[in-house]
């Protein structure tokens, strides 16, 4: 069994241990996975007794082989009988079908980031009511629009301001699935690559944020996934670069977290532009680059300015870092009650860890297996050729590289800003804000493995092919995501 192979079965079991034991230890420490303890028994106990069967069968060819057919059978039945559209359409209605679950199994309390807050601020619209609740610099649009919603729907019976955050929670998880469907299908080199790719990146716990989620946080995810999947396709010159430059404009006035993503796309316009043979065409790349951010924000600046909230409002009420106006985690000491931990502490390292693996439970630990078989046979090639012999090595293309890149920088950086920047609720209750990363990183994992995976196996080593490695991975993740999605359909109290 290769190295690979022996990993990930190791993690997933490592990832259906945690769980088993999640009860047993302390809930404010081991947050991440502490809510699996809720789940009731035996149906925790069967999922994980499930996967954990997975990762320890010994041979899955019968198992391969019986879901190559299912599948094969599903693909010949639908070939015969449902209309020959395109496949965006086919993405549309599994998109659009994925509404229900996302609405059945929303979340019930108000217990995470400002959903209180913002549920109980928005609510009021009296003569006096405050300025920030319409325009507000920390989640521009978001809050607007959510704002002149609420104005016009507030006098329907039953319907609160949670309950139009649940709808545009919900519609941003149909946008992202489809986005999503389309972005695997672009990557992917067939269709065990593009189920890996979809898999991972919808089965993160970060997709709680469609389940009727309040808060702030789920259209920029949206946002996200499409500059992403535009980003890709400008790398591999299928439209311009105006169009991914457009869609992270517009998701930063959502909210500004998201700004750190601009590296990456500068990356984007820097390959782009290379190109290019004269200065004016190189020029003309970088203005496709800069031009819709600063449209973009002249654009929200007038219109907080109507409202009586303009940009000097940034360096005011609405300065980055919350209630303190600190926004990074102090280095040495901790000054106000809106901090928990200083920069390198146990207690920091210790939330942060909670905070991926909530977010993403193998995400960073598949990106650092892909990295390590990147660098493996990196290794063995230069041995090999010093040898005078012919090595195996891993061979991208231009479009490969260009994108690995883009990802790679834009992970990092809002990977980066997970550490420094400081929840002002704590790790726990702010896990939200940070949310939206995991569907960067977790793409670049799945896109890494999809591209380092050793070469199709023999059937006497059908337990090392791509198919089941994603099929292990994805069900650990599932696993740990449906219980937390079971927690939040579990009311809490309203003060909250």
């Amino acid at each position: 069994m290769s190295f690979p192979c022996v990993v990930i079965r190791l993690l997933v079991l490592a990832v259906v241990a945690a769980h088993m034991v999640a009860g047993l230890l302390p809930e404010d420490q081991a947050w991440s996975v502490w809510p699996y303890s809720l789940v009731p028994a035996p149906f925790n106990w069967l999922a994980a007794l499930a996967v954990a069967a997975l990762a320890l069968t010994p041979t899955p060819n019968r198992l391969q082989g019986w879901l190559g057919h299912v599948s094969q059978t599903l693909l010949r039945w639908a070939k015969r009988n449902l209309p020959p559209l395109e496949k965006r359409f086919w993405f549309a209605a599994i998109a659009i079908g994925m509404a229900i679950p996302f609405w059945l199994l929303r979340i019930r309390h108000l217990r995470w980031g400002d959903a209180y807050f913002i549920v109980r601020s928005l609510s009021y619209t009296g003569p006096d009511r405050p300025i920030w609740t319409i325009y507000n610099w920390q989640s521009p649009l978001s809050i607007f629009i959510h704002a002149q919603l609420w104005l016009l729907i507030n006098p329907i019976p039953g319907v609160g301001v949670d309950t139009l955050y649940a709808v545009s929670s919900v519609l941003a998880g149909v946008g992202s699935v489809y986005v999503l469907l389309l972005l695997s299908d672009a990557l992917g080199r067939d269709w065990a690559e593009k189920a890996a790719i979809f898999g991972l990146v919808i089965t993160a716990g970060a997709v709680q944020l469609f389940f009727g989620y309040v808060e702030n946080y789920t259209i920029i995810s949206l946002g996200l996934l499409l500059t992403l999947y535009l980003g890709v396709l400008c790398l591999r010159g299928q439209i311009s670069l105006i169009w991914p430059s457009l869609s992270l404009a517009l998701t930063n006035a959502f909210h500004p977290s998201t700004l750190v993503i601009w590296p990456g796309l500068a990356y984007v316009a820097w390959r782009v532009a290379h190109r290019q043979s004269s200065t004016q065409g190189k020029l003309a790349q970088w203005a496709r680059l800069i031009l819709p951010p600063v449209l973009v924000f002249a654009g929200l600046a007038v219109l907080m300015t109507a409202g009586g909230h303009g940009p000097r409002a940034l360096l005011t009420d609405d300065r980055p870092g919350g209630a303190d106006g600190i926004p990074f985690v102090p280095l040495f000491q901790t000054t106000t009650e809106w901090q928990y931990y200083t920069m390198f502490s146990p207690a920091h390292l210790l939330d942060w860890a909670n905070e991926h693996f909530l977010i993403s439970p193998v995400g960073i630990f598949t990106l650092l297996l892909a990295l390590a078989i990147i660098a493996s046979r990196s290794r063995l090639a230069r041995h090999a050729r010093r040898e005078s012999e012919s090595g195996t090595t891993i061979h991208h293309s231009p479009d490969d590289t260009g994108i690995i890149r883009f990802l790679s920088i834009a992970s990092l950086a809002y990977l980066l800003l997970t550490f420094v920047w400081n929840p002002d609720y704590g790790g726990r209750r702010d896990w939200d804000l940070f949310a939206p990363t995991a569907f960067v990183y977790t793409l670049l994992a799945a896109y890494l493995l999809t591209r380092s995976w050793p070469d199709r196996p023999t059937p006497a080593r059908a337990e090392c092919s791509l198919a089941w490695a994603a099929l292990l991975l994805v069900a650990a993740s599932a696993l740990h995501t449906v219980a937390w999605i079971y927690y939040n359909t579990i009311p809490w109290p309203p003060e909250w």
